[in-house]
């Protein structure tokens, strides 16, 4: 039994280093990944979403608040949609989604070139409750994770980026 269990260890780490798999944050460029992300500067974003998603954005893109030279600025544009569900037949909704879209643009400092953009959205429910209170915190919650997943997603795309590019330019010399 213990036979294949190692086999097939052995055979996803050989298929792992086969396929040209390497960790974003580790390795041969990992280092060089971090000094990119922390030389991005987030401009303000509207709304209290957004003040949550540049805060959540500031602590994955520069966790150690490292302070570099900001070569980069992303500008975020969040935008919010509410859909009622679940409705009673007295017409009371009981749960309702939120959707949090996030339109981002990665510009150079120096030239105003756009390096990169996309967009990332996120929905997630929550429950009316019969106190209003109760709702409005329920919503606020919902707000607070929507942000920090958005910001996860972001910041992935833009690790990914600039993992390629330096490939690239890497394969190229």
């Amino acid at each position: 039994m213990w036979l294949y269990k190692n086999l097939a260890i052995a055979s996803l780490v050989l298929f792992l280093a086969g396929c040209g798999f390497s960790p974003i944050y580790g390795g041969k460029f990992g280092g060089a990944l971090t000094i990119d992300l922390s030389r991005i500067k987030i401009e303000p974003i509207k709304d209290w979403a957004g003040q949550m998603l540049r805060n959540e954005l500031e602590q994955k893109i520069n966790p150690l608040g490292v302070k570099q030279k900001k070569l980069f600025r992303l500008n975020v544009t969040l935008s919010e949609s509410k859909q009622e569900l679940a409705i009673k037949k007295s017409e009371i909704a009981t749960r309702a989604n939120l959707k949090l879209t996030a339109l981002y643009i990665l510009t150079s400092q120096k030239s105003g070139v756009t390096v990169t953009s996309g967009s990332s959205s996120i929905i997630v429910g929550y429950n009316i409750l019969t106190q209003d209170f109760a709702t409005l915190i329920a919503e606020k919650d919902v707000r607070k994770r929507a942000a920090k997943e958005l910001s996860t997603d972001i910041t992935n795309r833009l690790a990914v980026h600039f993992q390629l590019n330096r490939r690239k330019a890497a394969a190229v010399k």
